[in-house]
Formats: C-alpha cells, sequence, structure tokens
C-alpha cells in the first residue's frame, strides 16, 4: 500500500508540473512553467487545499535523489565548453558564492521552521 501512495504522491507533484507549464503555454509568461508550478504548489499548501501528508512520501523520495536529476544537466554542459572559455575562474567563483548564499539562506528557513514547529508543539502540550 505505501507504494500506491507514494506512486500517487509523485503523480500529483508531476500534475501540478503540468498545470504550470500549461500555464506557462497559455499566457505566454516569461517565467517557466516548473516556476508557475512550485507557486501553485506552495499556494496549495498554504491555504490547505493540498495537505502536507498527500505529498510527503514522494516528495521525500524525489529530494533524496536529487542529485541524480542533475546528472544530465550536468552532461549537457560538457557540449558547451566553449561557452565558458575564458571564464572558467569566474564561473567557479559565481557557482561557489551562489551555492554558499543557498546553504545559507536554506539553514536560516529550516532552523526558524523548526524552532516555530517546536514552539507549536509546546503550546500544544501546554494547552492538553
Amino acid at each position: 500500500m505505501k507504494y500506491v501512495y507514494f506512486i500517487l504522491q509523485i503523480a500529483l507533484l508531476y500534475i501540478i508540473f503540468f498545470i504550470g507549464e500549461w500555464i506557462q503555454l497559455i499566457t505566454h509568461m516569461p517565467i517557466p512553467g516548473s516556476i508557475i508550478g512550485m507557486i501553485i504548489l506552495f499556494l496549495a499548501l498554504i491555504f490547505k487545499v493540498i495537505r502536507r501528508e498527500w505529498i510527503s512520501l514522494g516528495s521525500n523520495f524525489l529530494l533524496n535523489n536529487l542529485p541524480l536529476l542533475f546528472v544530465p544537466a550536468t552532461v549537457g554542459i560538457i557540449d558547451y565548453l566553449e561557452l565558458f572559455s575564458g571564464y572558467g575562474f569566474l564561473s567557479l567563483i559565481i557557482s561557489f558564492v551562489s551555492t554558499m548564499v543557498v546553504f545559507i539562506a536554506s539553514s536560516i528557513i529550516s532552523e526558524k521552521l523548526l524552532k516555530n514547529e517546536k514552539r507549536l508543539l509546546n503550546n500544544k502540550e501546554l494547552h492538553l
């Protein structure tokens, strides 16, 4: 039964992705459809149209295997190495700085979310 939930959760995530792609195709927005899909998912989670439990198993699987999803993009860059010639050191600096910004922002947001969740759990325990 766990695998059925897993497949359905990933299917739900794909449906939201395709809705975002469809909106981008219809409106010709300069924003990628995947980003529109993420915004739709974010709003659906905020307004509790979709509950976190409905996508947690599938999203955790995708996040755990995220590095594998970057392999095709990395291999694709090899076809365009001439675009990076002369900018190798600058590309490394930009990659390092942007990675650090993502690490720092992710850690700050995660810490705040965990503190908020602990505070909510403590408040629930006090009211019981």
